[in-house]
């Protein structure tokens, strides 16, 4: 088992480490030729609403004087803020991707336990999940709060289906963890809360491979 767990680590952080290398260069290829392109709108039309709210024209670092006003050259210097929070965001993914396996791998041990071995296991499980979590908030923290990009590309992309599946699997990282908190007083929730992460591990794993296809 520990054979097959080193395995799949090995595919999982090889296909990681390239999907996120592609994403870096889909996400950010726009950096260099938008810094020098002569464009009307400093700002893209459609933003995450979190994007707008930080980094809109009357977004909150704006008003709080953290982020300058807009002009060509501080929008070159607020997309270079961009690509360190992505490559912040490609190499924390990575990590927690290898501690979701491993959670994995330490939840399947936890349902066969019994005895000192199954406290010994809880407390190693909780211990994953919690580095999980903070994790995979960093995460989607530098996803959510970084600032735009100077181009919204139209139709389907890796990058859209990348950010399609987060949403999957965002709502399968909360589901999962409240029916975590859940189980001790009900422990027919196992199977919903095992299903639970096995969809948010395989939504995660989807969205980061999806970046390896450039379309």
């Amino acid at each position: 088992m520990t054979r097959i767990s080193l395995l799949l680590f090995a595919l999982l952080f090889s296909m990681v480490a390239f999907a996120q290398v592609t994403e870096s260069d889909s996400l950010l290829a726009d950096l260099e030729s938008d810094t020098t392109a002569k464009q009307a709108k400093l700002l893209p039309d459609k933003m995450l609403l979190t994007q707008r709210i930080f980094w809109g024209e009357k977004g909150v670092f704006r008003k709080m004087h953290i982020a300058p006003e807009l002009t060509p050259e501080n929008r070159a210097k607020e997309l270079k803020v961009r690509r360190t929070m992505f490559k912040i965001h490609q190499a924390v993914g990575i990590l927690t991707a290898a501690g979701m396996l491993a959670q994995g791998f330490l939840g399947a041990k936890l349902y066969r336990a019994g005895g000192d071995d199954y406290t010994r296991i809880k407390k190693a499980h909780e211990a994953t999940a919690l580095g999980i979590n903070i994790a995979y908030g960093t995460t989607a923290l530098m996803a959510f709060t970084a600032p735009p990009a100077m181009l919204n590309r139209k139709g389907i992309s890796n990058a859209k289906v990348h950010k399609y599946l987060s949403y999957i699997h965002l709502t399968g990282m909360i589901t999962t963890n409240v029916l975590a908190h859940k189980i001790s007083d009900n422990f027919k929730l196992k199977p919903y809360h095992r299903a639970a992460a096995y969809t948010t591990f395989g939504a995660y794993f989807a969205a980061m491979a999806v970046l390896k296809f450039e379309f």
